[in-house]
């Protein structure tokens, strides 16, 4: 009797789920990892947190209720093949008017460690906010006027989980202190900055295990080429166990050397609006290397703001305990399930001052662009028109084209001058030929009645 088909897949699945538990065995087994699981104070309640199932369901349905706005990308996957989540976000409308200098871009990271419950669940929030308050099209509230605000000036790529083998790990095992992939490797130090520095490790039992060398795990690839084929304005990689902004550098060679980004009085300005969105509990920032007092060595912000030269690169901590003690691990990342919708509505506005802050730097830099833009123009057109080549011209010099009679009554040209120059040489001359001759008339004048006046007074003598 030949075995249904349906149910030879069945078995199929199921060998399939059984070897993928024995590898993560396995790997741990082999790792001997030294973040063992403790004894922990609260775990995630999994009707108020969502587990790595629940986070790819409710962002497919998001992208299916919301096309216009929303795309999933499952494209990139970990190495036991897990998609990691990339979604886009932006009013993919033809019919939008075209922004001026283009949208702002922006990658966000999320869940590089697998422990940082919090984070995630902060892009979930900001996700249904603004795709809910983008649904009430006829109702023209505020929630309506700040979606249509974020999707039709901002394009927004998420990578949802970086590290889903990890997250899959601590679900299958509860031990809330894993930080690493399946196989232990920080993903948060296995980028081509500064890698193999002291800010890592080496030895695959430590947390922070670095990987055998840059980019060694396929969860990192995803960042390499979404920072080549999207060229983001900004990337912020997203994490929780401190309530921090940092700005580049973290590696130890940039500590030692007090190197620092050449563009961080704009880092630091946009880590002040960001901090200041939640007067309650701000954010401190700085320099990476200052704020933490340790260092890490190559580091996903590290990496695109050195290697990549992205504009804006942060790491940013969204949540700490305030006193935490002891040894466990969930309570030291995530906040109780039942406070977590008040945790993560505070960090919201922060969000908010990111891409404020954001669309006013791009509308700045894009005017700067266009100045300088008209200015090469107008040069390369005058050069082309004159014909010949011409001294380099001083930055206040007066621009001008030759089908605008205001500007040609002002400019004027080299053989031009040259004829003006030889009229006045010859004015000039004619003046003075003028000037002599009147000097010499007055001077014969002199001279007749000099010896006029000789005559009479002769003719009185005689007299």
């Amino acid at each position: 009797m030949a075995t249904p088909p349906g149910f030879q897949m069945q078995v199929l699945r199921e060998n399939l789920l059984f070897l993928t538990s024995i590898t993560v065995f396995i790997l741990t087994l082999s790792a001997g990892v030294d973040v063992q699981p403790q004894e922990e104070r609260y775990e995630p309640d999994y009707t108020c947190y969502h587990n790595v199932s629940s986070i790819e369901t409710e962002l497919r349905l998001l992208s299916m209720r919301h096309a216009g706005f929303i795309q999933l990308n499952n494209d990139y996957r970990s190495r036991a093949g897990h998609s990691q989540l990339v979604l886009r976000m932006s009013n993919f409308s033809s019919g939008v008017q075209t922004v001026a200098g283009g949208k702002v871009r922006v990658l966000l990271s999320y869940g590089e460690h697998a422990r940082e419950f919090f984070p995630v669940e902060s892009m979930l929030y900001f996700i249904k906010n603004v795709t809910n308050g983008a649904s009430f099209s006829l109702n023209k509230s505020s929630n309506h006027t700040f979606s249509m605000w974020v999707l039709n000036n901002f394009d927004i790529i998420f990578i949802g989980m970086a590290n889903p083998d990890g997250r899959d790990y601590i679900e299958k095992t509860r031990n809330y202190c894993w930080r690493g992939t399946q196989s232990g490797v920080d993903i948060n130090r296995n980028f081509d900055w500064n890698f193999g520095g002291p800010g890592s490790s080496n030895n695959s039992k430590d947390g922070e295990f670095r990987g055998l060398h840059p980019f060694s795990e396929p969860e990192t690839e995803v960042f390499r080429n979404l920072s080549y084929v999207f060229a983001p304005d900004a990337f912020i990689s997203f994490h929780s166990g401190a309530r921090h902004i940092y700005i580049p550098f973290a590696d130890s060679l940039s500590q030692h050397s007090r190197r620092q980004p050449i563009n961080k009085t704009l880092l630091l300005r946009l880590a002040r609006y960001m901090s200041r969105s939640c007067p309650s509990r701000p954010f401190k920032f700085g320099l990476a290397y200052d704020l933490t007092g340790y260092t890490a060595d190559g580091t996903a912000f590290d990496f695109m703001a050195g290697h990549e030269k992205i504009p804006f690169s942060l790491a940013v901590e969204l949540w700490e305990h305030k006193k935490h003690e002891g040894q466990s691990c969930f309570d030291e990342f995530n906040p109780k399930s039942e406070v977590l919708q008040a945790e993560l509505s505070l960090v919201h506005p922060m969000y908010i001052e990111l891409l404020k802050y954001l669309q006013k730097w791009k509308k700045e830099s894009f005017q700067r662009f266009q100045v300088k833009k008209d200015i090469d123009s107008l040069l390369i057109r005058r050069k082309k028109d004159d014909g010949h080549q011409r001294l380099p011209i001083r930055k206040n010099a007066m621009f001008y084209s030759e089908d605008s009679k205001a500007n040609r009554d002002f400019g004027a040209t080299l053989p031009s001058q040259l004829a003006f120059l030889m009229l006045f040489i010859l004015m000039i001359a004619l003046v003075a030929l003028l000037v002599r001759h009147v000097c010499q008339m007055v001077r014969k004048k002199r001279i007749i009645s000099l010896r006029s006046l000789s005559a009479t007074f002769s003719l009185l003598k005689l007299s």
